[in-house]
């Protein structure tokens, strides 16, 4: 029941935050689904989400430098609220929100890979269509049970700065057109389709996140994981917004048709030549695998805490000999490819994609509002309750809270069932499992072992009184 102790690094932590984000992969997926409703404007909702999420990963920061956990974030939603409810839920909306983000990635690959083959005149048959999908989702699970440390330092931290050099480039190349300023405007474009672009760009960059789950496996985890995420912050997140630049600025047609095009880097790319093609094409298939290698181990982490927590099932708690959580990581897999077949069967490609990845954004910031809202009272259950700890985690989930507000619509048929599936599974299971146990209660200290988080606050609570 323990996860392997102490043994990445910075360089880890980096690689975690950094594969959620998945620069590249977020511009050739969820750059791509905002542009559905902001057109051309992607970029200033891009531009906001960065800010956005600058001051929620500062946010976090209050956490992370206090708590470790594997449990990541409903750890910090128990450490503030102090209810196994709110711990249980979040946790769970977490987990279903990185399953869900998988899917669309899957998705995403298939299409990237459909219309780069279409260019030469190259039709998939169904099966085909749906091998692709199948093994973007056996991939990053197999590869989750391998070790962390060699799966986030040798594979996604590379791989995932290589991503951010790219758009780095991309947006230099953009340059020799001039500079847009007008892309750096709302334009006329309608509040609430302002706000479902900025929450599906804010889950991308926001994704640097998802280091907190590495609490109980890297070294002085309060600094690290602190550190790691800024680092992916101001690379992986700045590297997403210059791309989404570049996206836009070598856009050929007219900025109109920009919206129509389901995958506006793939026909770029190709304009510059069939090398330029591949080499997108090739990097773009590794990031979205390498975001959901990060999203897979993040939520296995979640239902094997959950598990230690005696808040779900006693299996998802077992670990292979690498000391990942065997049975959890296969879950993850497992609701993300019936979450992909249902919605690709009964939507269809384009349909699923776009909703799923509305759903996923509103998810995963209903989360963070939690979280956000959450910091003064944590740090006043500590004796440690200042200004800066009040004001901006107060704006950054005022943010997030109008994004989730504004972005919700009437719904179709499609995503009411997706939405009330999903929410009847979370009730079933806190019912029958969740209520049992203690959400939230498991944390772990500077010398990375698992502690009650009662024992730990008390200790940090004298510390302050000490100071």
């Amino acid at each position: 029941m323990r996860l392997s102790k102490g043994s990445i690094s910075l360089k880890e932590a980096y690689g975690q935050a950094m594969a959620v984000t998945a620069p590249l992969g977020s511009v050739v997926s969820t750059s791509t689904a905002a542009i559905l409703y902001a057109g051309y404007s992607v970029v200033f909702t891009t531009l906001l989400a960065l800010l956005g999420s600058a001051l929620w990963i500062f946010t976090l920061t209050r956490y992370t430098s206090k708590l470790a956990s594997a449990g990541g974030f409903y750890t910090y939603g128990y450490s503030a609220w102090r209810s196994k409810k709110i711990s249980f839920f979040e946790a769970l909306i977490e987990a279903f929100a990185y399953s869900f983000l998988n899917a669309v990635n899957a998705i995403t690959a298939y299409l990237i890979i459909s219309i780069s083959l279409g260019i030469f005149g190259i039709s998939l048959t169904p099966i085909e269509e749906g091998i692709i999908i199948f093994l973007a989702i056996l991939y990053p699970t197999i590869i989750s049970l391998s070790h962390i440390k060699f799966v986030l330092g040798k594979i996604v931290s590379i791989s995932a700065t290589a991503e951010a050099v790219l758009l780095i480039v991309m947006f230099a190349f953009s340059l020799t057109k001039g500079f847009h300023f007008n892309y750096m405007t709302p334009g006329n474009v309608p509040a609430h389709d302002l706000a479902t672009a900025f929450v599906l760009s804010m889950v991308s960059i926001s994704g640097a996140g998802a280091a907190t789950y590495l609490g109980e496996e890297v070294k002085h985890p309060t600094k690290t994981v602190t550190l790691g995420m800024w680092l992916s912050l101001l690379i992986g997140g700045t590297a997403m917004f210059l791309g989404t630049y570049a996206l836009v600025a070598l856009w050929n047609g007219p900025l109109s048709a920009l919206a129509c095009s389901p995958q506006p880097l793939i026909y770029e790319m190709y304009s510059f030549g069939v090398l330029p093609l591949l080499i997108a094409l090739v990097m773009s298939i590794n990031s979205l695998f390498a975001s959901n290698i990060g999203t897979t181990l993040g939520a296995a982490r979640i239902i094997f805490n959950l598990s230690r927590e005696k808040s779900a099932p006693a299996i998802f708690s077992k670990v292979n000999k690498s000391h990942e959580p065997v049975i959890a990581t296969i879950f993850v897999g497992s609701i993300t490819g019936l979450v992909t077949a249902l919605s690709v069967i009964f939507l269809g490609i384009n349909i699923a994609f776009a909703d799923i990845s509305a759903i996923t954004g509103i998810l995963w910031l209903s989360g963070r509002i939690i979280d956000g809202f959450g910091v003064p009272v944590f740090y006043y259950r500590i004796g440690q309750l200042g200004l800066v700890s009040t004001i901006i985690p107060l704006i950054a989930t005022g943010l997030n809270l109008w994004g989730v507000t504004e972005s919700i619509s009437v719904p179709d048929i499609a995503s009411i069932v997706i939405l009330t599936s999903t929410m009847a599974v979370l009730i079933g299971w806190y019912l029958i499992k969740g209520r049992k146990g203690n959400p939230g209660s498991l944390v772990v200290d500077d010398n990375n072992e698992v502690i009650p988080i009662d024992e730990y606050l008390k200790k940090l609570k004298e510390k302050s009184v000490t100071t």
